[in-house]
């Protein structure tokens, strides 16, 4: 069928007055699910729903909304000029139920009430049908116009609103009793990803219409990925997810940060309660399971100072892998580390932790482990190989960071190197540390991604300020420092002495800054790195998918195979971007060669796919999802994008995707209108400075 979309959002953030409930709060009140009436209801009632908010009923003419709080209000939605009596019918059955035991009669008595995940109502107007569902505990509509129909016939009229009014922004405000909600903006939509400039215009006080400009009819709609999963996880502070990963049994498994101090752990975990301050939190989620019941894993994990992740990875029994920056004296260290307290009293110290889900209370720590010296020192990637060593990679300004093995470079060569560090948890210590080194120049330096391969090599990328002085070989794709701050890409053998040790060093970048966030193995050989680029002459191959620059700041992915020298190494570059601006901050590929990206951008002409999740801007950062097929020509080698986000600041810090496809995304949200689904864990922003969310995306 071919149809155009008209989206807009009932209940946006509810209401602006109580102040947002708290996570226990929230994990107590369900998401709208819609159930028929089978006499439960008076008899004008179609459908209802309700969570701890919201209480709506569908009549055959208009949407009862009845919100709670401290100044509960009812807002009635109804369609002037609509078909009196439409086909209304339940859409998406979930398995939960309803049982009603009214009074003392059996025959009143209503069990086995099916859950549904929205209601269509057929024909509201001739070729317009109209869908009503959730949006985590509010709830949210599209109008669906068939070719050939009228958009311009659609009415919404808004009793019991005393105001109703535009915002600069185009949003419609509702004024209701000691309320103020918000209806943003309508998107509107055709392929091939070519948004409809939409907006509302008001018939009166209290009636509301759509303009349309540049409207097509004879185009087919594209029928959105669906939207899986998505929740936020935080309380009232400052919250963030770093990192996302699965195992082979299908469960999620995130790191991050907390500043709350509530979010509940659940029992049995390592430890249930914060320590103080910024602690890290592990969680395990099953993304089969709804709400509550989907966590089946969560601890805090920290001491008394300000304790933050930036890196995780997961090994194939379910271990978890942390490593980033500590302040804490008291971090809990275990198993055979090789360094049991803070390094200095300066700065933070790096640390990296193995921690199993699996195993209950405090023995699922199984090696624990602070890595520092006197001064400042963070982990900022980690990586574990086939028999259980840790690889970690990251920066120090100290003097006296501990070495081991015969190091590349046995001291600070500058006011800041990177390091990269070997470590065995099955080693008493101190040979538990295996291996140790600085790497840099007489400037700023610092390692900013590892990965190891199933060979044995280690392949280390960071972003470098000593131009000439960085160790760089006559094999080099670019021997020579572009300026203004480039990227390296060092291959280490760990079991050759000092510089032996470097089996490939090369710069990579322009005359700008260049900087990169993650590297991981490429299918066809070689890696694959990603970040960003302010290089306008970054190099680019000649069957990129972008050649050109699209702002100031975009993103690039390469692959590059240190095995083939000088210029024949890079076997791949491009850009990805739009006119504003973009970070990337994880990627992976698969055996298909297709390789999937996410970060941020600030760009309203970001390159998306006609099927994407979110087509269009929001207007704030927006979290990314690219997925590009390297093996096919340019063209068509952007397989799937899409964007995330509701006009806050938003940021996509991990990445992972499931054998069936279905693409995991995590990261930080400021925006309280993040979409979230109705079998979310948290299904509304915990009220603090930021969230952590999680996303799902099925992809065709």
């Amino acid at each position: 069928m071919r149809r155009l979309a008209l989206l807009g959002c009932l209940t946006g953030l509810a209401a602006a007055g109580p102040p947002p409930a708290r996570f226990k709060e929230l994990l107590a009140a369900p998401s709208l699910r819609f159930e028929p009436n089978l006499g439960q209801y008076p008899a004008s009632v179609r459908f209802a729903a309700r969570s701890g908010r919201v209480n709506l009923r569908l009549t055959a003419r208009e949407a009862i909304l009845r919100l709670a709080g401290e100044n509960p209000a009812t807002v009635r939605m109804s369609l002037p000029g609509s078909n009196p009596a439409p086909r209304i019918e339940g859409a998406g059955q979930l398995a939960s139920r309803s049982h009603y035991f009214l009074g003392n009669r059996r025959e009143n008595w209503r069990t086995g009430v099916a859950h549904y995940r929205s209601v269509r109502y057929a024909a509201v107007y001739p070729g317009v049908d109209l869908v009503y569902y959730s949006a985590g505990d509010g709830l949210e509509y599209d109008f669906l116009v068939r070719p050939g129909a009228d958009p311009q016939q659609i009415r919404i009229r808004f009793r019991g609103a005393q105001r109703l009014t535009l915002s600069p922004q185009g949003d419609l405000q509702l004024r209701v009793g000691g309320l103020e909600l918000t209806q943003r903006k309508p998107v509107a939509y055709q392929p091939p990803a070519r948004p409809v400039e939409c907006r509302y215009r008001l018939l009166g006080s209290d009636v509301a219409a759509f303009e349309l400009v540049g409207y097509d009819p004879s185009l087919p709609l594209v029928i959105d990925p669906v939207l899986v999963y998505s929740s936020f996880l935080g309380a009232g502070a400052q919250d963030s997810i770093v990192g996302v990963k699965l195992d082979g049994a299908g469960m999620v498994y995130v790191v991050g940060y907390t500043d709350s101090g509530d979010l509940p752990a659940v029992p049995g975990s390592y430890k249930d309660a914060s320590a103080g301050g910024r602690d890290i939190f592990i969680a395990k989620f099953n993304p089969a399971l709804a709400g509550a019941e989907s966590l089946v894993y969560f601890t805090y994990f920290g001491g008394s100072g300000a304790d933050t992740p930036t890196a995780m990875t997961v090994d194939a029994v379910g271990s978890v892998y942390v490593t980033g920056s500590t302040t804490s004296t008291d971090l809990p260290t275990g198993g055979q580390g090789p360094q049991f307290s803070l390094g200095g009293t300066a700065g933070s110290d790096a640390f990296v932790v193995k921690l199993n889900p699996a195993i209950p209370g405090e023995y699922a720590l199984l090696f624990g482990t602070y890595l520092g010296g006197s001064g400042t020192d963070i982990g900022y990637a980690i990586d574990v190989d086939a028999k259980g060593a840790i690889y970690v990679a990251g920066l120090t300004t100290s003097q006296d960071f501990p070495l081991a093995g015969h190091p590349v470079q046995a001291g600070l060569w500058g006011p800041q190197d990177g390091f990269v560090v070997k470590l065995s948890p099955a080693v008493g210590p101190p040979d538990s540390l295996v291996y140790s080194t600085y790497l840099g120049g007489e400037a700023i330096d610092e390692c900013r991604a590892i990965a190891v391969a199933p060979t044995g090599l280690v392949f280390v990328a960071g972003s470098t300020f000593s131009g000439e002085t960085f160790q760089v070989l006559g094999t080099a794709f670019q021997p020579a420092y572009g300026g203004a701050g480039d990227i390296f890409l060092t291959v280490l053998n760990l079991n050759r002495p000092g510089f032996d040790a470097v089996v490939y060093s090369t710069f990579l970048g322009g005359s700008s800054m260049d900087v990169v966030r993650k590297i991981t193995p490429a299918p066809g050989g070689g890696v694959l790195l990603t970040g960003y680029t302010l290089s306008a002459d970054f190099p680019i191959t000649s069957d990129a998918f972008q050649p050109t620059p699209g702002g100031n700041g975009d993103v690039f992915l390469i692959q590059l195979d240190p095995s083939l020298a000088g210029e024949a190494g890079l076997v791949y570059s491009t850009f990805l971007g739009g006119s504003g601006s973009e970070v990337a901050y994880d990627l992976l590929a698969d055996a298909q060669k297709n390789v999937y990206l996410t970060g941020y951008t600030f760009s309203a002409d970001f390159p998306v796919t006609s099927d994407a999740f979110q087509p269009l801007y929001s207007g704030g950062m927006d979290v990314f999802c690219a997925k590009l097929n390297l093996g096919v020509p340019p063209a068509q080698a952007l397989a799937y994008s899409t964007l995330a986000g509701r006009g806050g600041i938003n940021i996509g810090y991990g990445i992972a995707v499931s054998p069936a496809g279905v693409i995991y995304l995590a990261g930080y949200s400021q925006d309280r209108a993040f979409p979230v689904t109705d079998n979310a864990l948290q299904a509304a922003h915990g009220g603090g400075f930021s969230d952590g969310f999680i996303l799902a995306l099925t992809t065709p």
